[in-house]
């Protein structure tokens, strides 16, 4: 079991990009890793967000169902989450999410930062993707065919992870967040948000681990680092 506000990642982003997400760990063994977490389903079917130790897909409808326990995962970051600071805003949107984190904790810019907002959110642009149509069908393929909505009027969770840039070959660089609402039925992997009257509680993370997969698709090619305009396609919901 991992301590609090330490990272742990099962895998990386390249394996993703390169399609070869086909198998991985079951949820129920990742699950003592942490309690707030993102991550995809075996074959990129849909995001993965852990609230709370819980552990919910959302689909391509925008709906979100809780996962099972044998259901695989084939990359997941994940931490127990401790907040460090929190704040209470009466409005955030996400292109100032990022300068009020840095402003809350001050020498944190290289760092790695867990990121939790909860409140009324009018408008959230979310996006999901998958599954693959064949097997190593690749993160570009996959992109082009994400859904892309808009939840409006929703209270719920925004969770996430800043990675800095220096991790590109392991993380999503910059803000990856996901959005759940209070009732569980819907969320997405979050492009824009508004919000208001919104708790925002920030953890500092320095501490990092990497599990590698040993799965044979894993060692079936060499994994170099991904195209940066399919991660941020992605990231945009292009």
């Amino acid at each position: 079991m991992t301590s609090p506000n330490e990272i742990y990642r099962y895998s990386i982003i390249g394996t993703l990009a390169q399609g070869l997400c086909g198998d991985g760990l079951p949820v129920a063994q990742l699950l003592p890793k942490g309690d707030h977490s993102l991550g995809t389903l075996a074959r990129l079917d849909g995001d993965v967000t852990i609230i709370g130790g819980h552990a919910y897909q959302f689909t391509s409808s925008g709906g979100a169902r809780e996962l099972e326990p044998r259901d695989i995962t084939p990359f997941l970051m994940t931490t127990h989450f401790r907040p460090m600071k929190t704040v209470t805003l009466p409005h955030l949107r996400n292109e100032t999410l990022l300068d009020v984190i840095l402003n809350l904790c001050p020498g944190s810019t290289n760092a790695f930062l867990a990121i939790r907002i909860e409140g009324h959110f009018p408008k959230i642009k979310y996006c999901v993707a998958g599954p693959q149509r064949r097997p190593g069908e690749t993160m570009t393929g996959v992109v082009q065919r994400q859904t892309v909505g808009l939840f409006e009027n929703q209270r719920g969770i925004v969770f996430g992870f800043f990675s800095p840039e220096f991790t590109n070959v392991f993380s999503v660089v910059g803000l990856h967040l996901h959005f759940l609402s209070d009732d569980r039925k819907v969320g997405g992997h979050t492009l824009q948000f508004d919000a208001v009257d919104a708790e925002l509680s920030v953890a500092v993370v320095r501490k990092y681990t990497v599990h590698l997969p040993e799965t044979e698709e894993f060692g079936s090619e060499v994994i170099v680092e991904p195209d940066r305009e399919v991660i941020i396609g992605r990231a945009e919901g292009m």
